[in-house]
């Protein structure tokens, strides 16, 4: 009976988190890339783990054979001898190779997220103290503190940068990183298929560097437009971006909130 019970608790909750997980958004390249991009560096990360592999494995089986082989136990006398240039030589290009294999798709990689392709939306993205501004010029539409909308299966371009320090624009999903640094332009690009995905800020930015989070929402083409006609219809004076100050203040103020909380119990 316990048996039973357990095992149906166990499906229960295996079936939950199922669905947690199928409703939330999606923030890793490994299991389920949403671009080609992270879909190259996923492809990139198993190959470079199956060409190295055998260089963690081998060394430590061979160690473990010699130890029980040659063991003193077993009359075994260490053997004398200072060098095997033949040794040397295989154990030094055979390496050298697995580099060589490791860098042409990996090269060939970085270079396509270097290179945007021909765009079909530019998003300008800002970095700030402690969130981030998104401008899409083509609209004339700006927000902050808003999650990042855009299409569906078009190509995507970020044009990054920042008004202070320097941030890092990362959606682990997507397979992109970029740093927007003050006073210069950086680029990215992505062709995400429909969904919801998080990011954030990879570069130690300040105090409140932790709360600097990306949200994404991909969107049919045609919610899209829906979304992007609304948005300049009330893209009204009062829903123009805070400054930084102002939004640190407040966050600053809700993490001094939350902690006179846990001190007072």
């Amino acid at each position: 009976m316990r048996k039973t019970q357990l095992l149906l608790l166990t499906s229960a909750v295996l079936m939950l988190a199922g669905v947690a997980l199928a409703d939330s958004p999606i923030t890793t390249w490994l299991l389920d890339p949403a671009t080609p991009l992270a879909r190259e560096v996923q492809q990139n990360f198993w190959l470079t783990t199956l060409l190295v592999l055998p260089y963690l494995v081998l060394p430590q089986v061979l160690l473990v054979f010699a130890i029980w082989k040659f063991r003193e136990s077993r009359g075994h006398k260490p053997a004398e001898f200072h060098e095997n240039i033949k040794l040397e030589i295989v154990w030094t290009v055979i390496p050298a190779l697995t580099l060589i294999l490791i860098s042409v798709p990996a090269y060939h990689t970085m270079r396509k997220m270097d290179v945007p392709p021909k765009s079909d939306l530019v998003v300008e993205v800002i970095g700030h103290q402690f969130f981030w501004e998104y401008r899409y010029p083509k609209y004339n539409v700006g927000f902050a503190n808003e999650p990042l909308v855009v299409p569906a299966d078009k190509v995507v371009t970020l044009n990054c940068t920042s008004v202070d320090v320097i941030h890092s624009f990362w959606v682990p999903a997507f397979g992109i990183k970029q740093d927007a640094n003050p006073g210069r332009i950086t680029h990215t690009w992505f062709k995400a298929r429909q969904g919801k995905y998080k990011g954030q800020c990879a570069e130690l930015c300040g105090p409140l560097h932790g709360e600097m989070l990306i949200d994404v929402s991909v969107l049919t083409e045609e919610k899209f437009d829906e979304w992007i006609r609304n948005k300049i219809a009330t893209n009204s004076e009062q829903e123009k971006p805070k400054d930084s100050t102002t939004v640190a203040g407040e966050k600053a103020a809700w993490l001094q909130g939350q902690g006179d909380k846990r001190a007072n119990g």
